[in-house]
């Protein structure tokens, strides 16, 4: 073999490497988990609180636990999932036909949920990251959702 097939081999190699790093660190990368400062209900009610003061709607909110037990599930942890929706960004968004696929990830959701040992913790999307994926209105509009949903969480999460 030669020096251009032990070079392709080594990028290969290289190549796959990477890749599998990028895999393995894309759920650390996609999500921000934070341990609250407040109790679970305390945390369900300062994230509605919070988001309606700023503009934003609460669409719904999903007793996740309360589903689960239904269903037969009965150590099923606390988990709400709160979907949050800012009409101006939705509009901005949504308005332009090519972006209106992203409407499967609509709306923002934040996920709150106990540990086995009873800490409370808030999930969500990095949504600055998954902004720059898409580029254009999307990725302007999401990034702004990022920076408003860091400051809806600013004095709930402990740091």
């Amino acid at each position: 073999m030669g020096k251009i097939g032990t070079f392709i081999i080594g990028l290969l190699i290289g190549g796959v490497i990477a890749a599998g790093t990028f895999w393995l660190a894309m759920p650390g990368m996609m999500l921000h988990v934070s341990e609250s400062r407040l109790s679970f209900d305390e945390t369900v009610t300062a994230i509605e609180s919070k988001a309606t003061a700023n503009g934003w709607q609460v669409p719904k909110v999903y007793d996740i636990q309360a589903s689960l037990i239904k269903a037969g599930k009965s150590d099923m942890t606390r988990l709400t999932v709160i979907s949050l929706c800012q009409p101006d960004h939705a509009y901005d968004i949504l308005s332009e036909e090519p972006n209106r696929s992203v409407s499967a990830m609509m709306p923002c959701r934040i996920g709150v949920f106990e540990g086995d040992d009873g800490t409370v913790y808030v999930s969500q999307l990095n949504m600055g990251m998954m902004a720059k994926m898409f580029g254009g209105t999307i990725q302007d509009v999401m990034g702004q959702v990022s920076i408003e949903e860091k400051e809806m969480l600013e004095d709930i999460i402990a740091h």
